[in-house]
């Protein structure tokens, strides 16, 4: 990789968590419906997209898509573990569960898209 394109991650990154930041911020007030809201902002996936057509070809791209459709469904199953959790448990075993509900649901569609090998 070219020193340009490393320069290219780097203001990506940094972009990325100026984005991160400003959620943060928005959390801390009173809009916490804004803050989730944003967290499912497709930024990070259009420039992602856009290099994965560019340098892998359209084959490639709807590929990954077809990957990220089916990624909702762990994102979901995460977020109801999460929902059900809240108020109930300590919040790091709450997260955990929700993580390891994701990691779960992951695995079983990656199988489920590679053929069972």
């Amino acid at each position: 990789m070219a020193a340009g394109g490393y320069l290219d991650i780097v203001v990506k990154s940094a972009a990325g968590g100026l984005l991160i930041a400003v959620i943060l911020l928005l959390a801390r007030g009173r809009h916490y419906v804004i803050s989730g809201l944003l967290v499912s902002v497709p930024a990070v996936s259009l420039y992602t997209w856009w290099c994965i057509n560019a340098e892998h070809g359209p084959v490639h791209l709807r590929e990954a898509v077809r990957a990220a459709m089916w990624s909702a469904i762990p994102w979901v199953a995460y977020l109801a573990v999460v929902y059900a959790g809240a108020g109930r448990l300590p919040i790091w075993l709450n997260l955990t569960f929700g993580v390891l509900t994701w990691f779960v649901v992951a695995f079983g569609f990656l199988v489920l898209l590679r053929g069972g090998s």
